[in-house]
């Protein structure tokens, strides 16, 4: 089997990578092409490794499947000290395939069932978290989906306080909403574990703040089926004012599959769960 992965990456980037390689050859005989050259002169490949959206179009041009790793959704970690990371065919977030539909209880017990699924609970305000512009995630969303024409959706059907936050990371990179009643913007640095506290709902595009709310305890209005929390999230406004608290057994179970620790890719674990994509695959 020869996998392709693109040479020139962040380091961060590349451990990961070389881990879950690691773990390849763990269960199959495996051959790595590494290029940054003319990718039509590499030989053929069964399938790409990479760090991302952008280096998946890249590789994407040459090989047919890809595994995309990425942050991970549950103690996700901004920055180099990550541990955590999700990883999945051809795809960002919702749009990837990590084999996860029914998933079994076993990793969520193992690793996440520590008390931080809180019940549901009502609150003040909607919630609305702020992604960066221009982030990949934003990659495929309509451009009629933005945060004016959200807010203004939102208030055909309620008069609660709308409160924003911006990126912590990136904060500005998105235009300012203007001329909505009742709205303001709150500190980006505050943790999103305070902001989604007094939350009555919290409204996503795809956010990861979508994962954050729903383990709070707060439902989620996602307007992207690139979300993660899409399946369980309600997709319009209708509602908003009388959320409903969904069942999030399922759901937990479910993301619990779409990502995995550094431990998990040295072993094979990840790739004994995951290649059953070219076994089925035409």
């Amino acid at each position: 089997m020869k996998v392709l992965i693109k040479k020139h990456q962040l380091s961060h980037h590349l451990k990961p990578i070389e881990n879950l390689i690691q773990g390849i050859r763990k269960h199959t005989k495996c051959i790595v092409e590494k290029s940054d050259m003319d990718l039509s002169k590499v030989s053929k490949t069964d399938f790409g490794v990479c760090w991302g959206l952008r280096n998946f179009y890249y590789l994407r041009k040459y090989v047919k499947n890809i595994l995309v790793i990425e942050n991970a959704y549950i103690n996700n970690v901004q920055g180099q000290n990550k541990e955590w990371l999700s990883v999945g065919w051809n795809g960002l977030n919702g749009r990837a395939n990590f084999y996860n539909s029914n998933s079994p209880s076993d990793r969520w017990k193992k690793h996440f069932d520590d008390g931080r699924l809180l019940d549901y609970s009502d609150g003040e305000y909607i919630l609305i978290p702020i992604q960066i512009r221009g982030d990949q995630s934003l990659r495929h969303v309509k451009r009629t989906i933005n945060y004016q024409t959200i807010c203004e959706n939102i208030r055909k059907y309620t008069d609660l306080p709308i409160v924003l936050k911006d990126h912590p990371t990136r904060p500005g990179t998105q235009p300012k909403v203007v001329g909505i009643k009742n709205l303001k913007y709150i500190n980006s640095n505050i943790p999103i574990s305070e902001a989604i506290k007094n939350a009555k709902v919290v409204v996503t595009i795809n956010s990861n703040s979508g994962v954050d709310a729903l383990i709070g305890g707060k439902p989620v209005i996602s307007l992207d089926h690139g979300s993660m929390v899409w399946d369980i999230a309600e997709k319009d406004f209708m509602r908003i004012n009388l959320p409903r608290w969904k069942d999030r057994t399922q759901w937990c179970n479910n993301i619990s599959y779409a990502q995995w620790h550094p431990d998990e890719f040295k072993s094979g674990e990840v790739w004994d769960h995951l290649k059953q994509h070219l076994e089925y695959d035409d």
